[in-house]
C-alpha cells in the first residue's frame, strides 16, 4: 500500500512540474514590439523654454489595430526614463492638424504624468505607412542639449499590449531646434548668436556682421554667422527659416510699430526700406534656390521656409547666414530688432 502511495506521489509532482513549465512557456510573450521605421519628431520653437510648442511625430507603424500612442520625455533613449528639467507635458493638448493614417477626430489625449503623453481610441484604427500624430502646448526643456522621446503604440486602450516602438531624438538650442531618431548621430550648431547691421549714415545698403558693427559689403567665407550640421542620417535633413518679426505675424526688423520689412535680398536697394535673409558659402548642403546668394528672391516669413538641404549623412556640412538691409530717407530712428530660428529636420 505504501509503494503504490508513494507511485502516485510520484506522478502528481512529475505533472505539477509538467503543468508550471506549461504555464511559464504560455506566460512568455509571443512576440516582441515591431520597430517604428522613418520615425522623426518636427517641434514648432527650438528656443530653450519656450511654451506653446508644437511636437509633430511622423513614422511607418505596423498595419495593426492600434488603441493606445504614448510617448515619454527623457534625458537618455534606454533604461529609466528621466525627464527633462524643465519640460512640462501636463497641458499638452492633440493638435487636430498635421495627422495622417491616424484619423485625429477618433482620438483622446491624456497626460497621466509631467513627460508622458498618451493618445487613446477604445476602437482602435490600423497604423501604416507614413503615420503621423500632432501634440502641442509643450513647454521646452529649460537648458539647451539633446533629448530622447520614447513612442509605444498598444493594441489596447489602457496602454497593454506591445505592437510598435522607436525612440526619436531632438535637441534644444538658443534659437536652433534639432529632430533626430535615437542611435543615430546628430549635432547643429550656429557660430555666432549675436550679429548686427551696425548704424545708417545713410540710406546705403548694409550687411550684417559677427562684431554688430555691419558692413557695406558682404562678408566673407564663415561670417557673420555659420550654421554646422552633423548627422548619420541616411534620408537626409531639412533646415527651415522662420523669423519672429514684430510678433504680429510680420516679418523683419521692427521697433516697437515701426518695421523695416522682409523682401527679396535681389530688391534690396539703397534708399528703400528692406530686410532680407541668405545663405551663401555652402559646404555638404545645398541652399534652398530662394535664399541662395545675395541676389536671392526668397522673402523671410514668420512661417518656416526651407533654407537648406543635405541629401545624406554629413560630418561638418556649413553654410553662411547673411542679413542684408537698406532704409528709406523717411525710415524711423531708433534700435531695430528680429530673431531668427532655424531649425533643422533629420530623417532616418
Amino acid at each position: 500500500m505504501s509503494k503504490k502511495v508513494k507511485k502516485v506521489g510520484k506522478i502528481g509532482i512529475i505533472l505539477g512540474i509538467i503543468f508550471s513549465l506549461v504555464a511559464l512557456y504560455f506566460g512568455i510573450p509571443a512576440t516582441k514590439a515591431a520597430t517604428i521605421t522613418s520615425r522623426n519628431v518636427n517641434i514648432s520653437d527650438s528656443r530653450t523654454s519656450a511654451t506653446g510648442v508644437t511636437y509633430d511625430f511622423a513614422g511607418t507603424t505596423s498595419a495593426s489595430n492600434t488603441k493606445c500612442i504614448q510617448m515619454q520625455f527623457c534625458t537618455t533613449g534606454s533604461g529609466t526614463c528621466t525627464t527633462p528639467t524643465g519640460l512640462s507635458t501636463t497641458s499638452a493638448t492633440k493638435v487636430t492638424s498635421g495627422w495622417n493614417v491616424f484619423n485625429q477626430a477618433s482620438w483622446t489625449i491624456a497626460n497621466p504624468s509631467n513627460g508622458t503623453i498618451q493618445l487613446t481610441y477604445s476602437t482602435g484604427e490600423n497604423g501604416g505607412t507614413n503615420s503621423s500624430w500632432v501634440v502641442g502646448n509643450i513647454t521646452n526643456p529649460s537648458s539647451a542639449g539633446s533629448y530622447y522621446v520614447r513612442i509605444n503604440t498598444y493594441s489596447n486602450a489602457d496602454c497593454t499590449g506591445d505592437l510598435d516602438s522607436g525612440v526619436v531624438m531632438f535637441a534644444v538650442l538658443s534659437g536652433i531646434s534639432v529632430t533626430a531618431s535615437i542611435g543615430e548621430t546628430l549635432s547643429f550648431s550656429a557660430s555666432d548668436y549675436a550679429i548686427g547691421l551696425g548704424t545708417w549714415t545713410g540710406t546705403e545698403v548694409r550687411w550684417a556682421t559677427a562684431d554688430e558693427q555691419g558692413a557695406t559689403s558682404e562678408q566673407g567665407n564663415g561670417y557673420p554667422t555659420q550654421l554646422t550640421l552633423s548627422t548619420n542620417a541616411s534620408g537626409g535633413t531639412t533646415i527651415t527659416i522662420h523669423d519672429v518679426g514684430n510678433g504680429s505675424g510680420s516679418a523683419g526688423l521692427y521697433n516697437g510699430s515701426n518695421l523695416i520689412p522682409a523682401a527679396a535680398a535681389n530688391s534690396i536697394t539703397g534708399g528703400t526700406a528692406g530686410y532680407a535673409v541668405y545663405g551663401k558659402n555652402a559646404s555638404s548642403l545645398t541652399i534652398a534656390t530662394g535664399f541662395n546668394g545675395g541676389s536671392s528672391t526668397g522673402v523671410l516669413s514668420t512661417s518656416a521656409q526651407t533654407f537648406a538641404t543635405a541629401g545624406g549623412a554629413v560630418s561638418s556640412a556649413t553654410v553662411d547666414v547673411q542679413p542684408k538691409a537698406a532704409i528709406s530717407s523717411t525710415t524711423q530712428p531708433g534700435s531695430y530688432s528680429d530673431t531668427l530660428i532655424f531649425i533643422a529636420t533629420p530623417t532616418y
